[in-house]
């Protein structure tokens, strides 16, 4: 019953948010300007897309690695490939998450070190995100509170750390209270990453790389829809702007999403139609590209049946 709530709360905010926008924008304009959208943009950013894949793949892989599970870098690309796609279609980003868990498990990787793999993937993607804003906005003449910013982001660094350090993974291992085993044993992964430099580094390159092409991708999506952005102002506007869609309060961040964008266009002097137009062609182009996943999902479900149809 519960989760039907939450479920229904979080339809009703997604809902309510873009009638909101709706009322508030001129349709007609919107429209108007997705109609005259520049393709050659959007396929170049398609194409970008796919080598995010690629490099997100690596980037478990190596993660993986550093903890002593051996993976086939193809089985993980299929994996990262279809959880993109199933979670276009639940109500939360992490539906995805959970089939790479799944799945990688099911080949039998140990279940504890794969959670761990993706959480830390997540993570890792999540720090980039947050330093490229940060970075990008210290970089904007006439900015306030750059030093306690920074600091902040010094100190976040410091408690990864503090948290993996060797005496605080023992301590918890050895517990009796079963949550803080837990806490335990994913913190005991996160210091096998971090423990490996080569390994840890190149998590970091990737996870730097990743938000970096989100980042143009967008810059493209602008120059597609004929809106003059800086590359700055993406930098510092495009991760906060996918950092609302990690809040649990609405459907895969409909309507949230869309908010963000239209609130930060304006912010930087732009309309809200040219925000709205915005959102909305990153949301079709991520369906867009989901559907590469989709057709992995049918490819593998068709070879499954036919090995098992095939006689012994």
């Amino acid at each position: 019953m519960k989760k039907r709530l939450i479920l229904f709360a979080k339809i009703a905010v997604s809902v309510s948010l873009l009638l909101y926008l709706l009322s508030i924008v001129d349709l007609g304009a919107t429209v108007q300007r997705l109609r005259e959208t520049k393709l050659a943009y959007c396929v170049a950013a398609f194409f970008i897309s796919m080598l995010m894949i690629f490099l997100s793949s690596l980037k478990w892989k190596i993660i993986l690695a550093a903890d002593g599970v051996r993976s086939r870098y193809p089985m993980l690309l299929q994996s990262y490939y279809i959880g993109n796609f199933i979670s276009l279609f639940l109500p939360s980003g992490i539906g995805g998450d959970v089939y790479r868990v799944y799945n990688l498990s099911s080949a039998g990787k140990q279940v504890g070190k794969v959670t761990s793999s993706v959480l830390f993937d997540r993570l890792s993607g999540l720090g980039a995100l947050l330093s490229i804003s940060l970075f990008g906005y210290l970089a904007l003449a006439g900015t306030r509170y750059d030093a306690a910013l920074f600091a902040l982001y010094l100190a976040g660094i410091a408690s990864f750390f503090a948290m993996t350090a060797q005496g605080v993974v023992r301590t918890l291992s050895g517990s009796r209270f079963v949550a803080a085993r837990y806490l335990g044993a994913l913190l005991a992964s996160f210091r096998a990453y971090r423990s490996k430099p080569g390994a840890f580094l190149a998590i970091v390159a990737i996870a730097f790389t990743f938000q970096f092409l989100i980042v143009f991708n967008n810059f493209l999506y602008t120059r597609a829809l004929s809106i003059d952005i800086s590359m700055t102002q993406l930098i510092v506007i495009i991760p906060l702007i996918f950092l609302t869609e990690v809040l649990p309060v609405s459907i895969n961040g409909a309507g949230v999403r869309d908010s963000a964008f239209v609130f930060f266009f304006v912010q930087i002097g732009h309309t809200k139609e040219e925000g709205l137009a915005m959102g909305l062609l990153v949301i079709a182009m991520r369906y867009l590209c989901g559907l590469v996943g989709g057709t992995v999902l049918l490819a593998s479900a068709f070879r499954t049946r036919k090995r098992e149809a095939s006689p012994e």
